[in-house]
C-alpha cells in the first residue's frame, strides 16, 4: 500500500469518527429512571443518576427562546410511572466535565413521551425529518417551553447498507411539554415567558410535577446561563459540566395519612394497656 492509499484510509476513517460525533441521536444510555416506585414504608424511592455531563453552560436556555435550541447541548434522561403520580425531580451541579467547577446553573423540561428507541435509528437534528417538522430558522429541533418532535433516518436491514431495504421508515417522536425548572433568575437564564425559576443561581435545582398519569417521560438537562453561547461556541470546544439528576414518586397524601394514623392507634393501644 503506498502513502497516497494511506492517506485516504487515515482520512476516511477520521471523517467517519467526526462525522459520528456531530450527528449525535437522542438517547438514554445509563439515563433510565426505571420504573418509579414507592418503598416499602409508603416513602417514595429515589433514582439518582451521577454519572452524566451536559455539553456547554446554556443549552437549556437558549432552546427558551424563539429559534429553539440544539438538543446536543443538553442530556435526555427517561422514567416510567405505573400509574398516576407526582414525580419531584432535582438537578445538581458535580465536579464531572471539563468545563469550570462550580458554575453550572442546571435547569430541565419535561415531555410525556420518548424518543426513537433500539433498534431504530436515533432522532437527531439534522434528519430530513427533523428540519421539515419544525419552524424555519430554528437552531435546532428542541424546544424547552413547549411540544416539539424529532425524526431519525432509515433503519436499514444490514446497517449502514441502503441496499439491504429498510427494516424501519424514517418517523417523528413527539414530545408533549408538561412543566420546567431552572437554577436562578432572569438574569442568568433570559427574558423568555414561562420559565419557572428558583430565585438562587447557586447550583442546586427541584421541582415536583404533578398528577402525572401512567406513562413514559423524557427529562432533557442542559445549562440555564443564556449569555454563555457568545463564549462558548463549539462546535469541538463546548465544555461539559457534570450534573446529578434524581427522581423520586412523591407519596400520595392518603399513604402518608394512613400510615401516620396508625402509627397513632397503635401508640395509643400501647397507651390503653399500660
Amino acid at each position: 500500500m503506498n502513502w497516497i492509499s494511506k492517506f485516504i484510509l487515515v482520512a476516511c476513517a477520521i471523517l467517519a469518527i467526526v462525522g459520528a460525533q456531530a450527528i449525535a441521536h437522542v438517547g438514554y444510555s445509563s439515563r433510565d429512571f426505571g420504573t418509579l416506585m414507592y418503598n416499602s414504608d409508603g416513602s417514595g424511592k429515589t433514582v439518582t443518576i451521577a454519572t452524566q455531563t451536559v455539553s456547554s453552560g446554556f443549552g437549556w436556555a437558549d432552546a427558551t427562546d424563539a429559534d429553539w435550541g440544539d438538543s446536543h447541548r443538553g442530556r435526555f434522561f427517561r422514567f416510567t410511572l405505573s400509574g398516576s403520580g407526582d414525580v419531584q425531580i432535582t438537578a445538581q451541579r458535580n465536579l464531572l466535565g471539563t468545563g469550570t467547577t462550580g458554575t453550572l446553573l442546571p435547569a430541565f423540561s419535561l415531555y410525556s413521551g420518548l424518543g426513537q428507541l433500539s433498534p431504530e435509528q436515533g432522532g437527531h437534528d439534522s434528519a430530513q425529518f427533523s428540519i421539515d417538522n419544525r419552524p424555519i430558522g430554528t437552531e435546532g429541533s428542541l424546544c424547552a417551553l413547549g411540544n416539539w418532535s424529532i425524526g431519525n433516518d432509515p433503519t436499514y436491514n444490514t446497517a449502514g447498507d441502503p441496499t439491504s431495504g429498510i427494516l424501519y421508515a424514517p418517523r417523528l417522536a413527539y414530545f408533549t411539554y408538561i412543566g420546567n425548572a431552572a437554577d436562578g433568575t432572569s438574569a442568568n437564564y433570559g427574558s423568555a415567558v414561562g420559565i419557572s425559576g428558583d430565585g438562587t443561581a447557586d447550583g442546586y435545582l427541584t421541582a415536583t410535577f404533578t398528577g402525572l398519569v401512567a406513562g413514559d417521560y423524557s427529562l432533557w438537562v442542559g445549562g440555564a446561563n443564556y449569555d454563555l453561547q457568545s463564549v462558548e461556541t463549539g462546535p469541538s470546544t463546548f465544555p461539559t459540566y457534570g450534573v446529578t439528576v434524581s427522581a423520586t414518586l412523591v407519596p400520595e397524601p392518603s399513604i402518608t395519612s394512613l400510615i401516620l394514623s396508625g402509627l397513632s392507634l397503635l401508640s395509643l393501644f400501647r397507651l390503653r394497656r399500660s
